[in-house]
């Protein structure tokens, strides 16, 4: 999953408010057994309820954020959480930049590295516009119930 910021707003120092935003809501841990680096962090859900143990990865690309996370059944609820920090962040530190938008590294042109928006009909289509995505399943989990 990659929350994807505008072209106009380059968001210095969110990155590191969001994960200090996610820790303070005492659900979410640094991960111990993990490299540490300036712009990666990895982070396990504590909560007993959220069985098996749900960690998540999130990386800053400058002008967006890629979330990693292997639990199929959890996908829309880190996607919540994630997005519910960065929202709350930009609003707390009064960044002047809209919230990010949803996306995903999808499409399949050979020539495009552009990514996949999520569309406010809810479907996903290639920046590029030579391509709409037939979102995956497992797409379809980040979004949905």
């Amino acid at each position: 999953l990659v929350f994807l910021f505008s072209e106009k707003c380059t968001p210095s120092g969110l990155f590191c408010a969001v994960v200090v935003k996610l820790l303070s809501s005492e659900v979410w841990e640094i991960e111990p057994d993990t490299d540490i680096y300036s712009n990666a962090v990895t982070l396990f859900h504590t909560d007993p309820d959220w069985l098996p143990e749900v960690n998540i990865s999130l990386i800053d690309s400058f002008k967006y954020y890629e979330v990693h996370c292997k639990i199929d059944d959890r996908l829309k609820e880190v996607k919540e959480n994630v997005e519910l920090a960065i929202e709350s962040v930009i609003k707390e530190r009064k960044y002047k930049c809209s919230p990010p938008k949803i996306a995903f590294f999808k499409c399949k042109k050979k020539k495009c590295k552009a990514l996949a928006l999520l569309l406010e009909d809810g479907t996903i289509r290639c920046r590029c516009k030579r391509y709409k995505a037939n979102e995956t399943k497992r797409e379809r989990k980040w979004i949905q119930n």
